[in-house]
């Protein structure tokens, strides 16, 4: 079977997977359950692949051979694996271990590029591989939080490449298993933060112009008149407030290049709101177990059973946004005194971002203007609904770069933007 090649940019959010493989983007929760009793799994029929092709991501049963994932057990992903009733994977938005560290990000980065590959040839060829075995070769691209990028973005990085050995993925969800070759060929590791400023570099006219109305909205007297969204996301010297849901990273540019002097992590995030409002749901005796099962309540629209028992769930989350919002706005003040002299600036994105709208974005511009400057220091602060791709349509810019990079001679670690 010849191996495919693909370019791929993977963002592995603490609470959901973005990936763009070739230009098709693919959202997913950051979540996986282990199996330990697979006897009783009955094999998806021929009649039933188209189906499970169309929703792979979230009926997909695999098992890894990588120095990625370090557990042999059987996963179930997404969807599935959420409403499996067995004990959630889900990355620990208060532990030391970073993503780099732990088996999750290779479950869900290799789990993403086998399900593209099969995926794929199924669309293609309307059956499963005769030789139960497909091959495919990466141009790839992620990235890790600031604080953790600089201590374990090299090891991450050699993880991937593997001497050039494969990392093997395996469907169990057949009569036959399917096994996905996986080669990665040129991988660069970013920093989260960095790489949605690339993804602000390279946005569309619609993008820009939807830039452009998210920023003059929350400036109602004209300071914006005259600026434009490419104005915007041009500037030399800006701050980003990358808002995920285990870390918010805080990426400044100067002179249009990623400082990485000035940039850092808070190591808490989104996910750290619900986990408080999860315990004090769960002392009150709500059944939620996982912030990400408490997530996808507040996120979805409640019926009429659900209303009551819903606004008493917002309310106890928005009490605990509140409190994270002045966290983040002190955290904002640490950097801002070490670089706010020289920034044009601010753009707040992320999946957190919306959420925390209502409690951050005055208490933001409170900070910024105890500094006292008279200039315009706009604050861009974008809806999560496209925001939370702004690292990963970062991350796939770069990854189309590293073969002409690398081609030319450049070092794969060097910058390809």
């Amino acid at each position: 079977m010849t191996a495919v090649s693909i370019i791929a940019g993977l963002d592995l959010g603490n609470g959901y997977v973005k990936s763009n493989i070739n230009g098709l983007v693919r959202v997913f929760p950051s979540i996986a359950v282990k199996q330990f009793n697979t006897a009783h799994h009955t094999p998806i029929g021929d009649d039933d692949i188209g189906t499970f092709m169309a929703d792979i991501i979230n009926q997909m049963d695999l098992s890894f051979s990588s120095p990625l994932v370090r557990s042999t057990e059987r996963r179930l992903f997404g969807e599935r694996a959420l409403k499996s009733g067995l004990n959630l994977e889900e990355f620990d938005v208060f532990a030391r271990i970073g993503k780099a560290e732990v088996d999750l990000s290779g479950v869900l980065g290799l789990g993403t590029i086998a399900a593209d590959r099969l995926y794929e040839f199924y669309e293609k060829n309307g059956n499963l591989p005769a030789s139960g075995k497909l091959k495919v070769k990466v141009d790839l691209a992620t990235a890790l939080p600031i604080g953790e990028y600089k201590h374990h973005a090299k090891m991450y990085r050699q993880k991937y490449l593997n001497e050039g050995q494969p990392h093997i993925v395996t469907f169990h969800n057949f009569e036959r298993p399917v096994h996905v070759e996986i080669s990665f060929e040129h991988v660069y590791v970013a920093n989260e933060g960095e790489s949605a400023q690339y993804g602000l570099m390279f946005a569309k006219d619609a993008f820009l112009d939807m830039i452009h109305r998210e920023a003059v909205k929350r400036f109602p007297n004209g300071e914006l008149n005259g600026i434009t969204g490419k104005d915007l996301v041009t500037a030399k010297n800006t701050l980003g407030i990358d808002i995920g849901e285990g870390t918010i990273d805080f990426a400044v540019f100067s002179n249009g290049r990623f400082n990485t002097d000035a940039s850092s992590t808070m190591n808490q995030g989104y996910g750290s709101v619900l986990e408080s409002t999860l315990s004090k749901l769960q002392e009150e005796g709500y059944p939620y177990k996982s912030r990400k099962e408490l997530s996808e309540f507040l996120h979805n629209e409640p019926s009429p059973f659900t209303k009551k028992k819903w606004t008493h769930v917002k309310n106890v989350n928005q009490s605990e946004e509140n409190r994270f919002g002045d966290v983040v706005s002190s955290e904002v003040s640490k950097v801002f005194s070490r670089v706010g002299g020289f920034i044009e600036v601010i753009f707040v994105f992320g999946g957190g971002a919306t959420p925390l709208e209502w409690s951050l974005f005055e208490k933001l511009q409170q900070r910024v203007s105890e500094f006292g400057d008279d200039n315009l220091l706009p604050i861009v602060y974008l809806d999560s609904d496209f925001s939370r791709f702004l690292n990963v349509q970062g991350l796939y810019q770069v990854a189309q770069r590293l073969r002409p990079a690398a081609a030319k001679g450049k070092k794969q670690t060097e910058k390809a933007v």
